[in-house]
């Protein structure tokens, strides 16, 4: 599993590296339209502001494999072990649900927005909403792989 979530997160870095390229060429496109030839154009914009929200929510994805997404862990540092393992039980099924929350919701959202155009782009909405149940389902792989890696560390550390 380990290596397929590996070659995974090698593809999602790719599509990352891809969509930043596309929306610093969308951007500069726009601001050279808008202030060289004072014609702003409607589709560079949606491009980069597309982009990001891809950007964002596969860039979060990769953050939650590689636990960097934010903790505040003062106090957790100074709980008992047993209450820290609670903490942390209790911490990652809120994750879990929350994340389970945003993939319903969001399949429900592209299922609604297919036949909606963007204005600028003129493809359907529902290739933009995507990132939203794509990038939780990310999160929910990641983090349930995170799960198994804790358990089995302190496995390793209790044996």
């Amino acid at each position: 599993m380990k290596l397929i979530l590996d070659k995974l997160e090698k593809v999602i870095l790719g599509i990352l590296a891809v969509l930043f390229a596309v929306m610093v060429v969308a951007l500069f496109f726009q601001i050279v339209m808008r202030f060289v030839f004072k014609n702003a154009n409607t589709w560079s914009e949606e491009l980069t502001r597309y982009s990001f929200v891809w950007l964002s929510m596969l860039g979060a994805s990769v953050a939650t494999r590689r636990s960097r997404n934010m903790d505040v862990d003062f106090l957790v540092k100074k709980m008992p072990k047993v209450l820290r393992i609670i903490n942390t039980v209790f911490t990652r099924s809120l994750i879990i649900a929350f994340l389970l929350v945003i993939i319903i919701y969001g399949v429900n959202l592209v299922g609604m927005t297919f036949k909606q155009l963007s204005a600028g782009l003129r493809v359907p909405m529902a290739y933009m909403y995507g990132a939203v149940p794509t990038g939780g389902v990310l999160m929910l792989l990641f983090t349930i792989e995170n799960i198994i890696k804790d358990i089995k560390n302190s496995r390793v550390k209790e044996g």
